[in-house]
């Protein structure tokens, strides 16, 4: 008798599995008649009952999800690779840049490239765990990369996300752009470049095949310090310079330094003041590739420039109310500012975007709960348009309530039908230098003879902290480290640290007026005491020339 297996019978306790068909009924093997659809033989159909055999699925090989080991290592390096090549792009067509500059930074990266040569194309890693590289301090590696690359003491092994915005910024350092460091942290923040949520511009085959591990080495978890890349930017140089022996140009500071008086608004005098406390300070302007143990602020070029400018604006316009007249009209400090009015202008160049009812580009990463609540509806619209093109990952599958809240061309057609406010930084900086006579006022000259009037340069104030500063020092400090891509602290320490070097050579050179006033008075008397003694050791010679004067008066 043939029997088919199913599951067990239940009946009476029964455990029985098997059954067989008997007049259309199906019993266990014990016999015990089973419930459901009974089976009725069909005569005209006669002996077509059979074995009922299965058709098998045919057997899919199962593919791993993540790439482990050097697979790992090398999808990294590709998607690490499209994000420098995606902020290249928008720099060169959307910011202006050269497009030589693409050729400079896919050098300069296939130059660090190499040193992952031999962990890429090792075979013996192909099936192992996937090394977690970070700035976690560890002990010391194989890899030369990792012991002339230590930010802070700390080992990192492999490209951090931020070294993707310097290695564009050492392309244009390279190339002698008139650009700062902290114009690409502008950038930046104003998401004119790939850098907050940058996967999202990555295809969504090559993120589901990297291991989370290497995924949060790209994800930004926080805002970026602009301290922190101008360290990152020194450290990639220090990179470069150790391992492929490479030296790099001074900062063109004659075009920067220009730009820099152009956005503080400042009188053109600043520049020539400048550049005889370069000479004075020895800067040049150069990263300092020599440094040895803690580095200093001041090691940086576009510190040391910044440092000299608000040193400069110190002594020429003084932030105090003291009333200083130079001596003829053509002294540079023939000018005044009225820092009030100043930061009035200033104010109004930063607010231009919040005036014409938008919010500024680098402000709305910086939205908060508090600010929607007082958005327009116009400004609500911008902020979610933003938000969609910037922050939504719209290669994700659309979720149960995505028919709520429907995003695509809706918002950038209406984006692009509305009229938006032409953001033209030259122009703005050129409209509020066109004010500069609100603030810039023209000093009394007071002739030499009164000794009693103060002077420029005189009563000089060093502010050694924050707290220091007065309202109107503040404001102009505020605007400086902003303009420098840097933090207020780090630039009251910057100007610190200079001014205790201007003041040492101040000392060095009244120290040696001193010892050359002394010596010289010292020489004259000992000439006067060796005269004296000469003449008292020579007494008849003295005796005949009075005599001989005696004669002549006698003839």
């Amino acid at each position: 008798m043939e029997y088919i297996t199913r599951g067990p019978c239940g009946q009476e306790g029964c455990r029985e599995t098997r059954y067989y068909l008997d007049n259309g009924l199906w019993f266990c093997r014990r016999g015990h008649q089973q419930e459901g659809r009974q089976v009725e033989e069909d005569p005209d159909d006669f002996g077509t009952q059979g074995k009922l055999s299965r058709a098998k699925k045919p057997v899919v090989e199962k593919t791993q999800k993540k790439y482990r080991g050097r697979q790992a290592y090398r999808l990294f390096l590709h998607i690490y690779q499209l994000i420098v090549w995606k902020q290249c792009h928008a720099l060169v067509k959307d910011r202006g840049f050269p497009p030589e500059l693409e050729n400079v930074i896919r050098d300069l990266w296939a130059l660090r490239l190499g040193n992952y040569a031999n962990k890429i194309n090792d075979p013996t890693d192909e099936d192992s765990q996937p090394e977690f590289f970070s700035s976690q301090p560890g002990s010391a590696r194989e890899d030369t990369e990792t012991e002339a690359f230590k930010p802070g003491s700390k080992i990192v092994q492999w490209p951090r996300l931020i070294d993707t915005v310097s290695l564009c910024y050492l392309g244009a350092f390279l190339m002698r752009l008139p650009t700062s460091i902290g114009d690409f942290y502008r950038m930046v923040m104003r998401n004119d470049i790939p850098y907050f949520r940058v996967l999202i511009h990555i295809p969504r085959d090559m993120k589901d095949k990297l291991p989370q591990e290497y995924m949060a080495l790209l994800e930004t978890t926080r805002l970026l310090k602009p301290d922190d890349l101008h360290t990152a930017v020194f450290d990639l140089l220090m990179l470069y310079h150790r391992q492929f022996k490479m030296e790099f140009p001074p900062l063109n500071a004659p075009a920067l330094l220009y730009r820099y008086i152009s956005r503080l608004a400042l009188p053109v005098d600043v520049y020539p003041a400048v550049t005889r406390l370069q000479n004075l300070l020895g800067f040049t302007f150069k990263y300092s590739t020599k440094v040895v143990g803690r580095r200093k602020p001041l090691d940086k070029p576009e510190l040391q420039l910044i440092t000299l400018i608000v040193i400069s604006t110190k002594l020429l316009f003084p932030f105090d109310d003291v009333e200083r007249h130079p001596t003829c009209a053509q002294e540079p400090a023939v000018h005044t500012i009225d820092w009030a009015a100043w930061g009035e202008v200033q104010r109004r160049f930063e607010n231009r975007e919040a005036l014409a009812g938008k919010i500024s580009k680098d402000k709305e990463i910086l939205v908060n709960e508090n600010d929607v609540l007082a958005m327009t509806p116009d400004q609500l619209d911008q902020y979610m348009d933003w938000y969609e093109n910037n922050w939504l990952d719209l290669s994700k599958g659309s979720g149960p309530l995505s028919a709520l809240f429907p995003v695509g061309p809706q918002s950038k057609e209406r984006k692009h039908d509305s009229p938006a406010v032409e953001d033209n930084e030259e122009e703005a900086i050129e409209f509020m230098l066109q004010n500069a006579p609100r603030y810039v006022k023209s000093a009394t000259v007071v002739d030499q003879s009164d000794t009693k009037t103060s002077r420029p340069g005189s009563f000089y104030t060093r502010y050694r902290q924050e707290s220091d500063l007065p309202d109107t020092a503040r404001s102009f400090y505020e605007t400086a480290a902003k303009v420098a891509g840097i933090s207020l602290s780090i630039l009251v320490r910057c100007v610190s640290q200079a001014e205790i070097q201007i003041n040492k050579w101040l000392e060095d050179r009244r120290r040696a007026k001193h010892f050359a006033e002394r010596s010289m008075i010292e020489s004259i008397g000992e000439d006067v005491d060796k005269s004296h003694s000469s003449s008292e050791d020579d007494e008849p010679s003295e005796g005949a020339i009075s005599s001989d004067g005696n004669e002549s008066e006698g003839n």
